[in-house]
């Protein structure tokens, strides 16, 4: 239930955070919608480079992030289109600067990227909002309109944020960085803090 579940991102609740494997997060969620995406003639496809690094997150969580998108991703598409997953380091290198000792140190970007309908720029400004669906496709089974706002809720939990670019008729990529696995756990509190007061 979309209720429950930002209900319970909402909550008090103390999430564990390890070692995670987000390749493995990605198949499963493509053997999910393989009958779909079989079904309306759309292709799933994974791109990730070898020995993709592990990250520091929640696999039921993160599990859940990727079934929303890629559940958004296939009713947005017809038949003849693609929906792909990506994951890669993000960025390839970290110069420190003079000036700047606090330079990021690389993270996992992942994308989630269809060939589909597309969704309208006056969409794409309220896309997260609790409760806004689409016209043209809906966020959830249910049609709540809340999946991508759990989205948003699930990643600030990892300490990031999503984003995302559309055009009508060209499709739609959804992208947001995770930490890698040895980020340190206060870190990671204290930026999801900060990610949950600038969204607020």
């Amino acid at each position: 239930n979309d209720v429950l579940d930002l209900s319970r991102l909402e909550s008090d609740r103390v999430w564990s955070f390890e070692p995670t494997e987000v390749e493995a997060a990605m198949e499963q969620t493509l053997r999910t919608y393989k009958l779909n995406a079989d079904d309306k003639g759309v292709s799933l496809d994974l791109a990730v480079p070898p020995s993709l690094p592990r990250v520091r997150g929640n696999y039921d969580l993160l599990l859940q992030v990727f079934d929303n998108l890629v559940g958004n991703a296939v009713k947005f598409s017809t038949s003849g289109d693609m929906v792909q997953l990506r994951a890669y380091l993000w960025p390839d290198t970290c110069p420190i600067k003079a000036d700047d000792a606090s330079s990021p140190l690389p993270r996992l970007r992942v994308e989630v990227a269809d060939s589909g309908t597309g969704i309208s720029e006056e969409d794409c400004r309220r896309v997260f909002e609790r409760f806004y669906r689409v016209e043209n496709a809906v966020h959830t089974e249910a049609g709540t309109g809340l999946g991508l706002s759990i989205v948003r809720g699930i990643l600030q939990k990892h300490g990031s944020d999503i984003s995302m670019v559309s055009e009508l008729g060209v499709g739609t990529t959804f992208w947001f960085d995770l930490p890698l696995e040895g980020a340190d756990e206060d870190e990671l509190i204290v930026n999801a803090e900060r990610k949950a007061l600038a969204l607020s």
